[in-house]
């Protein structure tokens, strides 16, 4: 067992996802020691919007590879902060929108230097040539996972 153990710890799929918590928590201590009432996950679906505002919730669903029942309670809460706004849509009245709103983009605005903060700090000590090819071999495996 212990061997079985070893090999969890260093298995790939552990690494890459214990790193992506470690940096979204060290992103979410961040933004509450400087006193932002917003989640990781809020955040990255309103930097999502601020890319492509006005998406449907699917597509923002899509664009952030989470499940639509996800973005919807995502929404719901940057709905009742006042930071995004559901309008129908003019062709499908069935649909909605969803889109920053001006307060949105002030706190996206202060945000970011906290986000490029974190991505200096873990990224420390790493060269260009070894970050580039982190990525390639990330997204081969990224391609691989996805052709089944």
């Amino acid at each position: 067992m212990d061997s079985l153990e070893y090999h969890l710890k260093n298995s790939l799929g552990h690494l890459m996802g214990r790193t992506s918590r470690a940096i979204m928590s060290l992103l979410q201590k961040r933004f509450v020691e400087v006193g932002h009432d917003i989640t990781v996950e809020q955040w990255l679906l309103l930097v999502n919007l601020r890319n492509r505002n006005g998406q449907f919730q699917q597509q923002l669903a899509d664009s952030t590879y989470k499940d639509k029942t996800t973005v919807a309670r995502i929404v719901d809460g940057l709905e009742r902060k006042g930071l995004v706004e559901r309008i129908q849509d003019t062709i499908d009245r069935r649909q909605k929108r969803i889109r920053l709103t001006p307060d949105a983009k002030k706190l996206l605005a202060k945000l970011k230097p906290l986000a490029l903060e974190v991505q200096v700090q873990v990224l420390d000590d790493i060269t260009v040539k070894e970050l580039e090819s982190c990525s390639r071999v990330l997204l081969k495996i990224y391609e691989n996972a996805n052709m089944i």
